[in-house]
This record gives C-alpha cells, structure tokens and sequence, in this order.
C-alpha cells in the first residue's frame, strides 16, 4: 500500500514503511502531481516548475528518468514493461491516480467537508473523532521544502483553510459534548491567531458562556468588536451580533440550540486566500490611488510581462480587503505560462467552491452549472476575488459574480478590451517606472547608501533595466554583496538579456509566454519590426517591413500591442521597450529570412523622404533606384504634413543614415547615405537648424565606393557642405566645398547643378544675404551670380524659373551700388518675389522678403523694409529658428529711426525665441543682442 505525506515534510511510506523520495528535483515532481489533486500535467509546464531559471537541453529525458524512478517506487510489483497505473502518462503530460486515502492532504479535506455533508446523520462524537483524526494529520507547513514556490501556493493556502475549518469544527464538538474546558483552551488559541476572523470568537464566547462566564464572553465579543473597528473600520458579523444580544438579555436557549450539533454560525468557512505581497513594495503610489477612487465592480490591471501587474492587484487586494468581510479568493489562471495551458473556468470553479465550503460531491459537473453555483453562494456576500494573469475575456467572464456587492481585480498581459465593452470593466494600464521611481526602487531593495554613493552606476542599471520592475528586482538579486558599479560593469559586458538571468528567474521565459501565444503571422512581424534601428514606427512603415497589405499588417500589430509586446504610445505609432527589442532580435524562426528587413526601411524612410522634400522644395532627383515591391512610402499633399512627418520622423531618419553610413552599407551601389543627404538637405539646412549633422552626413557619404569618381554624387555632396557652411556663417569654409562643385559640374555639361553650384560660391563671396553687403564683395561674387542666373535660365521650365529666384537678390546687390541703379536692384528683387509667389513657395518667399528687407534698409527706406521683415515673419510660421533674422532686420530699422521702445519689443522677443530655437550664427546674435544662443 502507498501513503503519500505532504502535511509537513513530503514522505512517502510503502506498507507502512518510509522510503527514500529521490533528490530535490523528483521530490519536487512527486509533490506537483500531488498538488494537481488527479489532473494531467503538461511535460512543458512540469519541466518550467522544475527548472525555473531555464531548463537544460536534455530537459524532457530528465523529466522521463525522474518519471520513470517514481513508478518504480510507487508500484514496486509492476511488471518491468507494464502499463502504468498509478503515474500514468499520455499525450498531455502525466497523471497521478491514487485514491484520496492514499494522500494525507486529500484524506484531510475530505474528513473535514464529511462532517458538514453528515450532520444529521453522525453523532456529535462520531464527528469529533473523524474531525481529530483529520486534524492529526497535520505535521506542518505543508508541501515542507516546497511551500515556498509558485505551484504550491495555491495548495498550501487552501489546506491551511481546511485545517482552520476543522479546528473551528472540533470545537463546536468539544463543546457540545460538554467538554468546556477543552473547547474554550482552543477557541482562545484561535482567536488570538486569528482576531479578525468572527467564527473563532463566536466560538469562545459559546464556550465561556456555556462554562457560566457570560460576563467574560460579552467582553470576549467586545474585545472582537474593538479589534474591527480600529483595523478595519467595521462592524461584527451578524452571528456575533446576535451571540452579543442573546448573552445581554439571558436567553438560555440561544446556549441550548447553539449547543445541539449542526448548529454553527454561517458562514464558517471565509476564505482569505490573497498571497503574501512583498515588503519592499511601495511603489505605484498613483496606481494605488487611482484603484482606490473605483474600489467596487470590475477592475482589470493590464501591462507587459515583468511590470508587476500582480505585485500591484496583490497589494491593493490587502488594502482593501477589510471592505469585504466575507474573505478574498485568488486564482492564477495560468493565461501565460510555461505550460501554455490556461486554466479552464470550471476548474477555477471547483477550487473556489470548495474553498467556500461546497462539498466536492455537491459541485455539478459542468462549467456552466458550476458558475450558476457560484454565483448562488456569493449572492449577498461581500468578497474580494483577484483573478490573476488572465488570457482573454472568455476565461474571467464565467468567474464573475451575478450580484453586487464583490469586487474583481483581474490582471493580464492582453488588454482584455471586450471586459471593458461588453462588461464595464475600469481599465488600469501599467507602464514601466520612470527614472525616479527606479531609483527609489533601488533605494528600497538595496539601501539608500548604496544607490546615492554611485549616481553614475545606478544610473547607468537604470538606463539598461528600462524601468522594468522585474529587470530591475533581477539585477538587485545579482547586487547582494557587490558595489552597484561592478554590477553596472557586468550589466554593460553582457549582451542581450544574459544579464537578466538568476537563479529561478529568467526574463526571456517571462516574455516568452506572451511570444508564444501569437499567431505565426504576427510572431514573424514582431521579429521582423525588431529590426527597425528608431525608437518608433508608424503603419506605412510596418507594412513595408510586413509585405502585407495596410489592413493586415494593422490588424497584427493590434494583436502585438494587445499583448503589450509593443506600445502604441500616440494612436498610429509603435514601439518597443528596450528589453523587449533584444529579447525579439534574438528570436529566430526555420522559415525566417530577415536579410531584407533592414533595405526595406531603409527604402520606405528614403522614398518617403524624397516625396517630403519634393512638396516644399525642387530638388533635381537623384539618379532612380528600382522600387522594392511591399515598399510603401508615404505621400504628401501639402508643406505642413510634410514637414510634420519629418519633424516626427527625424529620430527614425537619424537612426537609419547611421546604419547606412556603416562599411557593408556606405560602399553598396545603393548610395543610400549619399542619396539622404542630398534629400534631407533642405529640411536640416533650412528647415531646422540640423546644419552640422548635414555637412557631417555629406562628408561621410563622399567616402562611399565610387562617389569620388562620379561628378554628379560629387558636386551634389560639395554642394550639400557648402550651402551648410554658408548657413553657419562659415563662408571662408565654404568656398572651398562650393568651388570644388563648380569645377566637376562645368564638365560635365548640367547647368543646374553648375548654376546651384555657382549661386552657393556667389553667396560665399558675397558674405551673405541677410547684413548689407560692401561693394568690393557684391562686385567679386556678380561673376559668378551672372553665370549662374544665365545657366537657370537655359533650364527653362518651373525648375529654372525658381532657382532663378535664389540668385536674383545678388544681381540686384550689383545693381544697387551702380550709379542710378537702386531701380533695377529694386527691379530683380520684385521679379524674384514674383517667380516665388507664382509657385506658392512660401519658404522662398519668406527668404527674399528677408533680403529685400535688407536692401530697403541700405536704401534707407524704413518702412518698407519693416514691411518686408514683418511679411518674412509670416511666411515663417512656426520655424522658430527663421524668424529670428527677420527680428535682427527689424530692430536694426527701429534703432535707426529712433524708435528704442519698439527696438527693445522686437529684441525681447528674439531673446524669447533664442531660449528654445537653435540659432547657428551665435556670433551674431553676440553682436547684435549681446547674448548667445541657448
């Protein structure tokens, strides 16, 4: 015969004989079939429990020789190639078929539930004995060794509430039985261990009533009384209420029916089934806040795997419990897990009705009967149940209450938003801590001294844990005894989530049990999209990387957010958190081939920045590249949605030309840096004060593999670090890059790139548009001004006409310091206005207003060169850094009249714009303001 023990110490005992169980790990196994009370359990979700911190590659053969040393042990005269009977094993994992008296846990309950079933049909003594007997069982914690860990949990608490019960049960026995002495000795120990559970004080009051004491049993409901109001804030339960009031006026024969067997207070069995939150909990102040402000109905906690979603539901379950008198259950429903095996609701039933005291016998067979059950037993009561790690809406919904009256908590990876819609539930998001609640994490777990005296380090695991709490609790499991810089140290030289590994612990198994719940399609595209070198991405993005078309790859990427695999922080635009992403690069698929990924985004970013740039700004297109068929780019409309998506996009942008000014990709035929640089000049030169990163981009890309032999690449990159120089200020500088364009454009026979490139030198001869030129400079750049203006002009078509526009300004300067010439430089100034307003080139505009401003006020005509500043200034709109030269032009014109008043109004407003614009010519603004750029 086998006795398996596991109230206390697990013991196994072979015809009354103990026997060696094996080591820790086939201790272990014996004690999680156990603890599944006759149900399967899967091989993956056996071996997770058994090897937390990630299992060996031979893993499942270890499994098969612990299962293996168990049968031989369990049925001992099995023939050596006979079935199984007692471990049985299938296709879902393994079963262990004992009856219920072969296990002390099982024999337990059963005995306990007994005495309720039978009332009318046993004897006050008969039930004592069967009750003793149940209660004599017990040698401990149970599950010993093992009580600690997550799969034993919900057993142990569900035993130590089936030992409560029958305590409180052999009471009410002694009792009637008219042992006094004994049942008051063991409601007192009851009380005392548990003070604010009203059925052990019910019972002491009975017991000292029935010894002749009913002044001390008033005062023993008394003493309950005050215990609950000054912890809780409530009132008795109505049994003690009525004991008080039957003690207070004599009634004998409330004592006398009290005394007759079956008669208990109701309910006797209050669950208080919560786990124990952590100490070191003190976080989420906010969050706590925010579920306090709803404490009733339906809450549902969602966030990624890892944020702490259960610590929070835990700790606030124990804040409010008091606000639920009729106890607290809690249930893992395994909705992502080692097993990939959710719990099924009517076995989530089954453990809450007989932790509220249902006899096993008395609960139907089928889920839906079980749930009307349920919620027939929780009709009037107050309780507080936490469903933890939830899988989808379908799972919670057979678990709520029919009433009010209870409050759910429920927690999950996926947002779960069908409980919002169909079932009111209040959504509770959980994000990552922020830098200070990082620290003050750190500060709780390791002591201030520690995090304070090495801010860099602290910082530095801060920046690499990304506020995930559970990174951040692995890294400070890792710490015990170290200095938090070589921790630091470490956390630098490991790659990937190596660092995130303890004993027990693993953060890429945490994060794979929501991976592995995805469908292929959207398991590829989480793969893929990890790829992506930014910080964010849109849809059009995503769909070039996908393949697909914008309504698939929109419908998988709600499934990755759903699943808090990626973020969706603005609607439209995703990401991913740090860890997450190298958790993703690292994955890997027999049918992946991610070679394309990283051309993909490039392309998509390339094309749909020359699609930006070609709205507000004519750029002769470079050489065409053959479209990648998926590739879809975006398109623009107008000047403010184009700038728009590079303003959002320019992180992306800047994250993509560093992986294309890599080796493998700055030599490639592509000439994917070359090609940005040339896009993206005009948005980082004029646009946006990005001056440097473009001369920085050009001067890399004229590296590339044959760039320097061809004259169009050549001249163009020249051009791109001239024109950016001469916008620094730098036009000693930028001579050189301008005239080195000119010599390698004049062969090659284009006059647009010769013209651009004649108009750049003219520029930097000239010293600028924006101060009043000197003669002696006008007359050194009008050579190369004339030439280039005469080269737009044989262009023809919109694209001469316009460039002519940019040159236009500089003839004029020669005509103005010719004898009667002030008309005919007012003349190329009103022309050039023409040709930009005919085009709706508003930037343009804006620009020769600025320098027909300037020429006004070297005429000496003030107010038309106001005018003319006041109109740049809206033609700018809303690039801060343009407007800060038509303001100079404009104080400039108020301290010549005279006007200091308005000069101070104008100068404190540029000073405004100086404290947020990047502002390149610092020199300058020294000059003019008396103050630098911010």
């Amino acid at each position: 015969m086998i006795e398996i023990r596991v109230l206390g110490p697990l013991q196994v005992l072979v015809d009354g004989v103990p026997v060696a169980v094996g080591g820790p790990r086939q201790r272990a196994l014996l004690a999680m079939l156990v603890a599944a009370r006759g149900r399967a359990v899967a091989v993956d979700r056996l071996v997770g429990q058994l090897w937390e911190s990630g299992p060996p590659p031979r893993a499942v053969s270890s499994l098969q020789a612990y299962v293996s040393r168990l049968r031989k042990l369990l049925e001992p005269r099995r023939a050596p190639r006979g079935a199984a009977s007692v471990l049985a094993g299938d296709a879902v994992g393994y079963t262990l078929n004992l009856p219920d008296s072969a296990v002390d846990a099982w024999c337990l309950e059963r005995e306990v539930h007994s005495v309720q079933e039978q009332a009318r049909e046993l004897t006050t003594a008969q039930a004592l004995e069967i009750l003793r007997r149940a209660l004599g069982r017990w040698r401990g914690e149970p599950y010993g060794e093992f009580a600690g860990r997550v799969w034993a949990q919900g057993e142990v608490t569900r035993l130590r509430e089936a030992r409560l019960v029958g305590r409180q049960r052999a009471i009410a026995c002694e009792l009637k039985l008219g042992y006094t002495e004994d049942g008051v000795r063991a409601a007192w120990e009851l009380a005392e261990a548990h003070p604010q559970r009203g059925v052990s004080w019910w019972l002491y009051a009975l017991g000292l009533w029935a010894a002749q004491r009913p002044g001390d049993a008033l005062e023993a409901l008394r003493r309950h009384r005050r215990v609950l109001a000054d912890e809780l804030g409530l009132d008795p339960e109505p049994a003690l209420t009525d004991l008080e009031q039957a003690l207070a006026g004599q009634r004998l024969d409330v004592l006398e029916r009290h005394l007759r067997f079956g008669e208990e207070p109701e309910p006797l069995v209050r669950p208080a089934q919560l786990p124990r939150t952590p100490a070191t909990f003190a976080a989420r102040e906010a969050e706590l806040a925010e579920l306090d402000r709803h404490p009733n109905g339906l809450t549902v906690i969602t966030g990624p795997g890892g944020v702490g979603k259960t610590t929070l539901a835990v700790r606030w379950a124990h804040r409010i419990a008091g606000r639920y008198p009729d106890g607290q259950l809690y249930a893992d429903l395994r909705g992502f897990g080692p097993d990939d095996a959710p719990s099924e609701p009517g076995e989530v039933l089954l453990s809450f009705l007989t932790a509220l005291g249902v006899p096993d016998q008395r609960v139907p067979p089928g889920a839906d009967e079980r749930t009307a059950m349920f919620r027939g037993v929780l009709a009037g009561r107050r309780m507080l149940l936490v469903l933890d790690n939830a899988h989808d809406a379908d799972q919670v919904r057979p678990l709520l209450p029919g009433t009010p009256g209870c409050a759910v908590v429920v927690t999950s990876r996926s947002r779960l938003d069908g409980l919002a819609v169909v079932d009111g539930a209040r959504p509770v998001p959980l994000d990552v801590f922020d830098d200070d609640e990082a620290h003050a994490y750190l500060r709780r777990r390791l002591g201030s001294a520690a995090v304070d005296e090495d801010p860099a380090a602290t910082a530095a695991i801060v920046d690499r844990c990304g506020g995930l709490p559970l990174a951040l609790a692995l890294v400070c499991a890792r710490a015990g005894g170290f200095s938090l810089a070589g921790v630091a140290g470490e956390l630098d030289g490991e790659e990937g989530l190596d660092a995130f590994a303890v004993a027990g612990h693993d953060l890429r198994t945490v994060f794979s049990w929501s991976y592995r719940r995805l469908p292929g399609d959207a398991a590829e595209l989480f793969r893929r999209l990890a790829r992506h070198p930014g910080p964010d991405f849109g849809l059009n993005a995503a769909v070039s990387v996908s393949g697909r078309s914008r309504s698939a790859t929109g419908l998988l990427l709600r499934l990755l957010r759903d699943a808090h695999l990626i973020d969706e922080p603005t609607p439209g635009r995703y990401g991913y958190h740090d860890l997450l992403r190298g958790y993703a690069r690292r994955l890997t698929d027999p049918g992946d081939d991610l070679s394309d990924v990283p051309h993909r985004l490039v392309e998509y970013f390339l094309r749909s920045a020359e699609n930006a740039a070609g709205v507000f700004y004519f750029v002769e297109p470079p050489p065409p590249l053959p479209e990648r068929p998926g590739v879809l780019p975006e398109e623009f409309t107008d000047h403010a949605a184009a700038v728009g998506w590079l303003d959002t996009e320019y992180p992306n942008l800047t994250a993509i030309t560093d992986l294309c000014a890599r080796p493998g990709w700055l030599d490639g035929p592509e000439r994917y840096l070359a090609r940005f640089a040339h896009t993206l000049a005009c948005y980082q030169q004029d646009l946006r004060p990005f001056q440097e990163e473009s001369i920085a981009m050009a001067r890399t890309a004229l590296t590339g593999a044959g760039i320097s032999a061809d004259p169009w690449w050549t001249g163009n990159l020249m051009f791109v670090i001239g024109r950016g120089l001469l916008l620094l200020n730098r036009r000693a500088e930028a001579r050189e890059p301008l005239a080195r364009m000119v010599e390698v454009m004049r062969p090659a026979g284009g006059p647009q790139q010769l013209a651009i490139g004649l108009t750049g030198l003219a520029i930097a001869v000239i010293d600028g548009l924006w101060d009043i030129p000197t003669r002696d400079r006008v007359e050194a750049a009008h050579p190369y001004a004339s030439e280039a203006l005469e080269n737009f002009r044989l262009m023809g078509g919109e694209g001469g006409e316009r460039a002519s526009a940019s040159v236009l300004p500089m003839i004029g300067w020669h005509h103005f310091y010719q004898p009667d010439g002030r008309e005919r430089a007012l003349g190329c100034f009103a022309e050039a206005l023409r040709i930009v307003r005919k085009w709706n080139d508003t930037f343009a505009e804006g620009n020769t207003l600025n320098s027909a401003g300037t020429l006004h006020r070297a005429i000496g005509d003030f107010p038309a060169a106001v005018a003319c500043f006041e109109a740049a200034l809206e033609c700018y709109h809303d690039i801060r850094e343009m407007h800060i030269d038509p303001l100079i032009g404009l104080y400039a014109c108020h301290l010549a009249t005279g006007d200091t008043a308005a000069a101070e109004q104008v100068r404190e407003r540029a000073l405004g714009l100086v404290e947020t614009a990047r502002y390149p010519d610092v020199d300058r603004l020294v000059k003019v303001f008396g103050v630098s750029a911010g």
